[in-house]
């Protein structure tokens, strides 16, 4: 055999020599790349989604430095017995008020201190107009008693009416009975009580739900009544179950995916060794790809934490075929020196070409400013080039070390090929290219449902399904029954306390205009609903309070008889009655009106209508994002934040962003792969031909399915162009090299079957997330893998087979 020296490249040369310094350098890049990447941290906030500078992100951004958080933490007390559960409720109320302040702000179970202070109070929360009719039928009773001649026509009032008229209707007993947070019947009893904190921040009550916990641990229930149960439950609980469903399933994600990954390498190379070499240097980019993402941005999103099963499934694909290519070399008896090289020189030129097509696809996200697609494409871009990178540094260094020993590397079969597949092709070439005629058209057909309205509004949809026993969804219903919209508002923050009012008159007029005789802003508190009125409303009351007490005590009522008198002494208001401010409501009262630096009163609160309003379904979140996304004042413009803007931005971001991320990815991809293989024109046509059919394929599929589309699954999209683009240069590039497409297909087929495989494995492993949007991201990926290989080893070579047959040209096989 001719001595292999001559024909070594200088790269390959270098590799031969030194590959244990390849090696140590590779580790310390990775150790330090995995020291960095371990800082990373999870936030899976939908505004983490958004552009920063969207005015509802900037708002919210604001709003956090202002207002605590107001989602509750509620623990609900089961039993038929309710003195017990006020027993146990009044025991675990008073541990959780024990509870550090950095812990728990407050807790109750009741609402007796805000009935009291109503009660106290109950002179200047009658109206107006109650208390002029009083005063006023007071005068006419004293004019009467002065002067009997008086002839009055109109209708008398007994005093013991005007006594129950300015009694104002205790509406807390009615949905709160007894003052407890409790069900008409008693069964269930909540304690209410709420985390200290900014709003929306991440892990936000997370010590507050573990100490919960911990207490109905240490204190059973059962002691209070063998039937007696006691469950955590609230929009908290909600939260960060969601938040552990993610966390659960990166973990569970990964562990799939390598084992999948390991096992078809191992079986597809019939060795155990090549699972080490083909894995490593894809663990290493994706190592790397993190590592980027702290340095860059320093957290991941809800759309990037899955992202290193995908960069892995993906990023092994480059290994994938040089270790195919490299078996081949020394299946054929080849030194490894020689297969080395061989191998390096046949594949490095279509797989760079695969990674640059790749890493530009997840690059073309960065052109958007939706930080969703971003930082998803900053990953994938980083990930597809160190992945490349370490598979031509790593593997032949590896292969090196473990093969140029004298008798170190073992002959085995060739790697499994797809020679049925090319010899049905070579028989069936024009049936087959039919097929894929008629499949194209009815793709076209099915992409048409995306030039409708595609997105998806029921954002059910989208959140993590979450188990739940019997007994949990007992809980809730009597949660929603007790306290229905309560918990979650539109928060608008005022710069201060006179501008509230304005506010809502503001929100009234904005809801008027954009829907007419179809509201849809239902209430909105402020501080002065708690409040008897607006300090001018008040001293009006107190003056004519004060006449009210003055006339109960006119000479002119002393005839009274002694029925009358007591009557008469109901409506005698106290002479200590002033001014209400906010600080002088009860705490929990004041609570959701309080800022972090203690300021109350500068807070409204929006509510959706009490009927026909779902919190899951967008096109309803749009409408009200409209009417408060900028509450115009006279003087100023106000920007909010809230569920509904939040959502509405999203919408509004995937929906500007995702065409500019799809044309710029097609046009990249495009531009690279028509590089790549000049000077043959036609190959490059070829090829972006092949890989336009796949898209279309897998977009008619999904429209024909009626997929809608979500902040992640159309991702899917883009990156497809540029992981779908490597199949087709993969094979076109081995036609141009063996001129024979029958047994390009079965040499390369075979590799380019697993590096599909190995991807569609990274993307499936997300249909074990029990996150509804990640899995309809990784069902969208899946097709368009699947179109993609199709298109590339089934279309793509019967097309070339016709063709050659078509034109006279070289053997088909």
């Amino acid at each position: 055999m001719t001595s292999p020296q001559p024909r070594l490249g200088s790269y390959p040369r270098y590799i031969s020599r030194h590959p244990l310094a390849i090696l140590a350098v590779a580790a310390v890049l990775a150790g330090v790349g995995g020291f960095t990447a371990w800082h990373l941290r999870l936030r899976t906030s939908f505004a983490e989604l958004l552009p920063s500078d969207d005015p509802g992100v900037v708002a919210l951004a604001k709003m956090q430095k202002r207002i605590g958080d107001m989602s509750l933490l509620l623990i609900g007390i089961r039993s038929p017995d309710p003195a017990a559960n006020e027993r146990y409720a009044e025991l675990i109320t008073g541990k959780l008020r024990e509870l550090p302040p950095n812990v728990c702000a407050l807790a109750t179970y009741n609402v007796r201190d805000i009935r009291s202070f109503f009660e106290k109070n109950k002179w200047l929360y009658a109206s107006e107009e109650n208390l002029e009719s009083i005063r006023d039928r007071l005068r006419l009773e004293i004019t009467r008693r002065k002067n009997p001649l008086l002839v009055d026509l109109g209708d008398d009032e007994s005093i013991e009416e005007m006594r129950t008229r300015l009694t104002k209707h205790d509406s807390l007993s009615d949905k709160f009975p007894g003052g407890l947070f409790t069900d008409k019947d008693g069964q269930y009893l909540w304690i209410a009580a709420l985390p200290p904190g900014g709003l929306f921040v991440e892990r936000a009550g997370e010590g507050l739900w573990q100490a919960a916990q911990e207490l109905i641990a240490q204190n059973p229930p059962e002691h209070f009544h063998p039937a007696m149960r006691a469950q955590v439950s609230g929009p908290i609980v909600t939260a960060l179950a969601n938040r552990r469903a993610v966390e659960r399933d990166i973990l569970w994600v990964t562990i799939t995916c390598m084992s999948i990954v390991a096992l078809s390498i191992g079986l597809y190379f019939r060795r155990l060794r090549a699972v080490f070499l083909v894995g490593l240097p894809g663990i290493v980019g994706t190592v790397f790809a993190f590592a980027v993402a702290e340095l860059a941005f320093g957290y991941l999103n809800s759309s990037t934490a899955f992202l290193g099963s995908i960069i892995l499934g993906n990023g092994i694909n480059y290994g994938i075929v040089l270790m195919s290519r490299y078996e081949e070399h020394r299946a054929k008896g080849e030194t490894t020196e020689i297969a080395i090289f061989a191998a390096i020189q046949g594949v490095w030129r279509a797989t760079g070409s695969a990674a640059i097509a790749a890493s530009a696809a997840y690059a073309s996200l960065m052109v958007t400013s939706f930080r969703g697609f971003y930082q998803f494409g900053v990953m994938g871009a980083a990930g597809a080039i160190a992945c490349w990178a370490a598979t031509f540094t790593v593997l032949p260094a590896m292969l090196v070390v473990l093969d140029r020993r004298a008798g170190a590397y073992t002959p085995s079969r060739a790697p499994i090929s797809l020679e049925p597949l090319g010899h049905f092709l070579g028989r069936h070439s024009r049936p087959v290219l039919l097929v894929s005629l008629a499949l194209t058209a009815v793709g076209i057909f099915g992409v048409t449902h995306f030039l409708k309205d595609p997105f998806e509004y029921d954002f059910r949809k989208l959140n993590a399904r979450i188990a739940t026993t019997e007994e949990a969804k007992q809980f809730n219903r009597s949660l929603d029954d007790l306290f229905g919209r309560w918990p979650s508002p539109t928060i608008i923050l005022a710069d201060k306390q006179e501008e509230v009012e304005p506010i809502r008159q503001a929100i009234r007029h904005q809801d008027v205009v954009h829907n007419g005789n179809d509201p849809l802003i239902g209430q909105i508190v402020t501080i002065y609903d708690l409040l008897p009125g607006v300090p001018e409303a008040q001293a009006r009351k107190l003056r004519l309070l004060d006449s009210i007490r003055r006339l109960v005590h006119d000479p002119a009522l002393s005839v009274l008889n002694e029925k009358e008198r007591r009557d008469l002494d109901q409506i005698d208001p106290p002479a200590n009655l002033r001014e209400l401010t906010p600080t002088d409501l009860p705490a929990l009262a004041r609570r959701p009106f309080t800022e972090i630096d203690g300021t109350v009163g500068r807070v409204v609160l929006v509510y959706p209508p009490e009927k026909g309003f779902s919190i899951w379904d967008g096109r309803i979140l749009l409408r009200i994002a409209a009417v408060l996304q900028q509450i115009h004042l006279p003087d100023k413009t106000i920007d909010t934040a809230g569920s509904a803007v939040v959502f509405g931005s999203m919408i509004r971001s995937v929906l500007r962003d995702g065409p500019i991320a799809t044309g710029a990815s097609l046009l990249a991809v495009l531009l690279l792969v028509s590089l790549t293989l000049r000077p043959v024109v036609s190959g490059a046509f070829t090829a972006l031909a092949t890989l336009l059919a796949g898209v279309i394929w897998m977009v008619g599929a999904a429209g024909l399915a009626e997929v809608r589309v979500t902040f992640l699954n159309f991702i899917a999209l883009p990156i497809t162009f540029g992981i779908g683009a490597e199949y087709a240069l993969n094979v076109v590039a081995r036609c141009q090299q063996e001129r024979d497409v029958v047994r390009s297909v079965i040499s390369t087929g075979g590799a380019v079957a697993l590096c599909s495989w190995t991807t569609i494995v990274g993307y499936g492993s997300l249909l074990a997330a029990s996150n509804r949007a990640l899995r309809g991201f990784g069902m969208m990926a899946i097709l368009g893998e699947i179109a993609c290989l199709s298109a590339a080893i089934v279309a793509l070579p019967a097309f070339l087979i016709w063709r050659q047959r078509r034109a006279g040209g070289s053997k088909t096989g």
